[in-house]
């Protein structure tokens, strides 16, 4: 059956009953969105009120600290408090604190921002006493100038404390608080730099020249891999010697307990005590001539490491394995 026929045989009494029962659908469903964003703001508005009252408490503890005179350990706490609740008055106190402990160009942001939104609000008088209180701060406010002598590398990035220093900045003296500050300059290709400029406080100004980066190492270049094969060399072949050189102590420690041997001995006929001393000589001797040999197969080892180091294709493998009177080298390339 076509939809017309249909069409045609609905009444419309049919018709508005039809429409009523998807208004009432359509109430309902509106009802359930509402009744949702109702108990999501209601949850929103509960975690805000416990961040509020956390904001409170750590409010007053800073002034607590602040009447004690601890501003160093005040300051954290009015970070925090307005980081949970951003107030007009956290932040002056917050501005207030900075003050004290000598962070003036902070103290100077924040005296400003306040001023900017009590002026919002209409009250002049608030206002009027922040600006002041900026004012007074503004000389105290020293200063950094990072110069970039390359600014044309390309992707160059350069940091202050691993924040972003936009271009606009290089080269003008900004604010910053009296410190050490650690500056550091990047770019694809190229050998992070770093450095640490010191600032005075008082005003001081102090400037800061980026030198050119130089070039790192290019990807997949071997001569990383060959100086570190170097090394490894290097480590291997003085461990090599070393071990000849305990090797050889040992030789002429068992040469010294065969000849302890002569008082008991007569040529190859030996008593009891002369046979045991003997003995532990010959003993002595056999770990000197393993150990020996194992020296003699570091220093291979290392030459071989040393030769084969510049190789940008094959690495070498050196494997070292102690045999009854030596160590046997094996190795591939």
């Amino acid at each position: 059956m076509s939809s017309e026929p249909l069409a045609e045989t609905m009444t419309p009494q049919q018709t508005t009953k039809s429409r009523a029962r998807r208004g009432r659908r359509w109430v309902a469903c509106l009802c359930a969105i509402g009744a949702g964003l109702t108990a999501a703001l209601a949850g929103g508005g509960a975690a805000r009120a416990e961040d509020k009252a956390g904001a409170v408490a750590l409010f007053r503890e800073a002034g607590e600290l602040i009447d004690a005179g601890q501003p160093a350990r005040a300051c954290p706490r009015y970070e925090e408090s307005l980081r949970l609740y951003d107030s007009i008055n956290t932040r002056y106190f917050l501005a207030d604190c900075y003050e004290r402990i000598g962070k003036m160009a902070s103290a100077w942001a924040h005296f400003l921002e306040v001023a900017a939104r009590v002026r919002a609000s209409g009250d002049r008088e608030k206002e009027a006493r922040a600006r002041e209180r900026a004012a007074a701060v503004q000389p105290k406010v020293s200063r950094l100038t990072v110069v970039v002598e390359d600014a044309s590398t390309p992707g160059l990035e350069v940091k202050r404390g691993g924040t972003p220093i936009g271009p606009g900045q290089w080269g003008v003296p900004m604010p910053v608080d009296a410190g050490t500050h650690v500056i550091e300059a990047s770019a694809p290709g190229k050998r992070t730099w770093t450095a640490r400029v010191e600032v005075g406080p008082g005003g001081a100004t102090s400037t800061l020249v980026v030198r050119p980066l130089e070039d790192g190492p290019a990807s997949g270049d071997a001569g990383g891999a060959g100086a570190g094969r170097r090394t490894l060399a290097l480590v291997t072949g003085g461990a090599g010697i070393v071990t000849v050189g305990v090797a050889t102590a040992l030789g002429f420690a068992a040469r010294s307990r065969f000849d302890e041997s002569s008082a008991f001995c007569n040529g190859d006929r030996c008593d009891r005590r002369g046979m045991d001393i003997r003995d532990s000589a010959v003993a002595r001797a056999n770990v000197a001539t393993v150990v020996f040999g194992v020296g003699l197969a570091a220093i291979a080892g290392g030459g071989v490491l040393w030769l084969t180091a510049t190789s940008p294709t094959k690495g070498a493998s050196v494997g070292l394995t102690p045999t009854v009177g030596g160590a046997l080298v094996r190795g591939s390339f």
